[in-house]
């Protein structure tokens, strides 16, 4: 059975009232954008927050995760859609692409 190694970036304002459970039944039942996974074994290496707008500390945190063995970044829902609360992360697109520069690792939008 393959491993993936993969690491959570989420929302520092969601973290607050959200506790990851949606995040954490996604990669459980392999649903979401934790589906192409399905048949694999998935190795949860660290969840950390962006580190507040505009993510200032998504990049090191990612590229901590990936010395520590994480193939691929998931920035959480929270991050690509307005849950738990409006709006959603306008930085997004920016963090996933600075992630994708700066560690080297393929990044998926959303986890549920």
């Amino acid at each position: 059975m393959q491993l993936t190694r993969i690491g959570l970036i989420r929302c520092e304002s969601a973290m607050r009232t959200c506790p990851g459970t949606s995040c954490f039944r996604a990669i459980k039942e392999r649903s979401g954008n934790f589906a192409p996974y399905s048949g694999e074994e998935i190795d949860i290496i660290g969840m950390a927050s962006c580190g507040g707008c505009p993510g200032r500390d998504a990049v090191r945190q990612a590229k901590e995760m990936v010395r520590r063995g994480a193939e691929v970044i998931f920035l959480s829902t929270c991050m690509t859609k307005p849950i738990p609360s409006e709006p959603a992360c306008r930085y997004s697109e920016e963090i996933a692409g600075a992630i994708r520069k700066n560690a080297g690792v393929p990044v998926v939008m959303g986890t549920h």
